[in-house]
């Protein structure tokens, strides 16, 4: 008997090139890899990964995507096309659990929250008749994840994407990943993560934690054991990841860190006064004020790790004057690298509801406007600043963020530093990527234009 086909997609936002104009800065679609390996052995599976070649049409039983909001509308025009052919399709990922009842006008099938507690229902449903509309998956105290078919995915990915824990209990206005993941951290057992870490084919290794030590003992404890295995393996690795500024805290887990192979950390500082990090209920940063940055960027690098601050601009508080403050801020607060953003209401989020509310959405052509809350232009209408306006204040900030001068300079800084290869990096992501990423990945390089909705 023929084998079945489940093809799998990754789809790429159409509109701008954003974070995939890198090779370096593209993702793997870990949750693709993972359906594939909680699929029964007897599928044929196949990936399209539009993060390096432009979908075509490939012949499948049965079509899966994920996407994330800016996504969405390309997995849709994808998914029309199977639909017209017959081919189920089935939609999983943020925004699809977020939207559920949009995103079931567009597919067959929605896969709500994480996939693994759902997948084999939906195969056995399939291969039976009888597939429902929507798989709500409940969230269990220990993540059980098979390791991802790593074959499957392209093999240009620089950097390998692997998780050791999920949920975040910040609750951050801006961001889904409690509505997503949860508000506990929950963990996958050391040993499998350490399997998993054995068997990856990159040098370079990004945890996609949303907080790789997270807040708890309890979480600091994972990470220590963690960092300890990949040592006690003898794993060689450089490694990237997420974490609070709580991350400078305990200097013993920072000399395991650097010797388990990390080299930078993501801190989300998103802004340096209290009126910006009240918006974004960033309560950890604001219990210990932004005179702390500095400190916190400190304790980290003289472990040799390198810190790549999370700015975000286009606060309901901002003005010309802060805007500009704050790239002062980025040139002096002594992070190493930076990773600046539009603030942008995705669903999900508090920031989303409480701009619904307000009618104050600059783009509300759904599904197509989702296509522009990518984190590159100003998705919301601000209380004082034309979005035109605001868009010119914030491109001026973040090429002045990443002029070529104060990169060399930053990177000489880095070097002093850590003492060590980190700063190669650190140039690397600044100038190679990052610079290229928010000077040109935000412009709009599509056929598709749109005129902002008012106050929709």
């Amino acid at each position: 008997m023929k084998r079945k086909t489940l093809l799998l997609i990754n789809p790429a936002n159409q509109l701008r090139s954003g974070f995939h104009i890198n090779r370096a800065t593209r993702n793997q679609p870990l949750s693709l890899g993972i359906i594939a390996a909680l699929t029964p052995p007897g599928w044929k599976i196949k990936i399209i990964d539009e993060n390096f070649k432009e979908f075509r049409y490939y012949e499948a039983d049965l079509v899966g995507l994920t996407a994330f909001t800016s996504t969405a509308p390309r997995a849709y025009e994808i998914a029309a096309i199977y639909r017209k052919k017959g081919v189920k399709t089935i939609m999983g990922g943020i925004h699809a659990s977020m939207v559920p009842d949009e995103s079931m006008q567009f597919v067959d099938v929605v896969v709500q929250g994480e996939a693994e507690p759902v997948w084999g229902q939906v195969i056995a449903d399939f291969e039976s008749g009888n597939l429902k509309k929507l798989y709500k998956s409940q969230f269990s105290k220990e993540i059980h994840q098979p390791k991802p078919r790593r074959d499957l995915f392209h093999p240009g990915y620089i950097c390998a994407g692997v998780q050791t824990t999920r949920g975040c209990p910040m609750n951050c206005s801006f961001c889904s990943v409690s509505a997503f993941n949860g508000q506990h951290y929950r963990f996958r057992p050391v040993e499998e993560i350490l399997d998993e870490l054995e068997e990856v084919p990159q040098k370079f290794v990004f945890f996609i934690d949303d907080n790789i030590i997270g807040q708890s003992r309890e979480s600091k404890e994972h990470a220590r054991q963690l960092f300890e295995g990949i040592i006690r393996r003898g794993i060689k690795k450089y490694w990237l990841s997420q974490s609070s500024i709580n991350f400078a805290d305990d200097g013993d887990l920072l000399k395991l860190a650097y010797r388990s192979g990390c080299r930078m950390i993501f801190l989300g500082i998103e802004a340096e006064t209290e009126d910006q990090l009240k918006e974004a209920n960033k309560k950890l940063n604001l219990s210990r004020g932004a005179g702390s940055y500095n400190k916190v960027f400190k304790s980290i690098q003289k472990h040799g790790i390198g810190v790549i601050a999370g700015l975000i601009f286009g606060w309901d508080s901002d003005t010309r004057e802060t805007i500009r403050a704050r790239a002062r801020f980025a040139l002096k607060c002594g992070a190493d690298s930076f990773q600046t953003s539009v603030l942008t209401p995705l669903p999900g989020t508090q920031l989303f509801e409480k701009t619904v509310a307000e009618k104050r959405l600059l783009y509300s052509n759904f599904p197509n406007d989702w296509q522009r809350y990518d984190y590159f232009e100003p998705t919301i209408e601000h209380p004082a600043i034309p979005a035109e306006m605001l868009d010119g204040h914030i491109s001026e900030a973040i090429r002045q963020i990443y002029s070529p001068l104060n990169i060399i300079s930053r990177n000489l800084k880095t070097l002093w530093n850590t003492r060590s290869i980190t700063a190669t990096w650190i140039l690397t992501l600044n100038y190679w990527y990052y610079r290229n990423i928010f000077i040109n990945g935000r412009y709009v390089n599509s056929r598709i234009k749109h005129k902002p909705a008012n106050n929709s």
